[in-house]
């Protein structure tokens, strides 16, 4: 009989890179409702935030919740299919520990978008959102107020009152510098110490080993881009 897999429970936290994910949606039920924007900001092991990935999606329905992410159906004429860029998604997330600030949601989302897309494979994940409070760090919040709290810069370049993806997957990924220091005090060193913390359903995908592109997505022709308020682009960090 197989051993059962081990994933990510003997990895050190602080030497695994985190990629960190944000969508933006036409609404709050996957499948009935699909993604509208995706971007992921990688962590390398002591770097600094860098965006990796950043586009609009045709999401093959009408464009709504416009009012939370500014996003309209011009926006997403001639912007990809999630089809069409789910192996650049795969490539954002090989290796790493995906994280997302409500990660719940992404992950209803990444889910459904994946398996339509042909993939099965999930990636070991957090959330931001529950793992502040695992810490210690403060309450449950939005991700505005935990920024203001840790002094993490948020930019949102399209609007001030709209999300882009951008800017919430760069943000949530600036919070990840304030939780390592956080895990060091608590003697967290791996992802099984941090399972043993206390139990969340984000940490029984720690026994998942980290996605791994070329297995997943052979190809490597990179598809054509549309990230918001800019002509057709590759990924910003290619």
């Amino acid at each position: 009989m197989a051993e059962p897999s081990r994933g990510i429970l003997d990895h050190a936290v602080a030497a695994t890179p985190l990629a960190v994910l944000d969508f933006e949606t036409t609404g709050l039920h996957a499948g009935g409702d699909r993604v509208v924007e995706v971007s992921v900001a990688r962590v390398e092991p002591g770097g600094e935030p860098r965006l990796v990935l950043d586009t609009l999606i045709d999401p093959q329905r009408p464009v709504a919740a416009t009012f939370i992410h500014g996003i309209r159906d011009d926006d997403v004429i001639d912007a990809p299919t999630f089809r069409e860029i789910a192996g650049a998604l795969i490539d954002a997330l090989d290796g790493c520990v995906l994280a997302a600030y409500n990660a719940y949601f992404d992950m209803r989302f990444l889910d459904w978008e994946m398996r339509a897309a042909g993939v099965a494979e999930r990636p070991p994940y957090l959330c931001l959102m529950y793992l502040r409070s695992l810490l210690g760090l403060g309450r449950r919040c939005s991700l505005d107020e935990a920024c203001r709290v840790h002094r993490i810069e948020w930019s949102r370049a399209h609007a001030s009152t709209a999300h882009t993806a951008a800017a919430d997957a760069l943000a949530a990924a600036g919070l990840w510098a304030r939780y390592l220091p956080a895990m060091v005090d608590r003697e967290i060193r791996t992802f099984g110490d941090l399972a043993a913390q206390r139990r969340y359903k984000f940490t029984e995908s720690f026994i998942r080993p980290p996605l791994r592109a070329p297995a997943l997505w052979p190809s490597a022709d990179r598809p054509r881009l549309k990230p918001r308020g800019r002509a057709w682009a590759m990924p910003v960090d290619a």
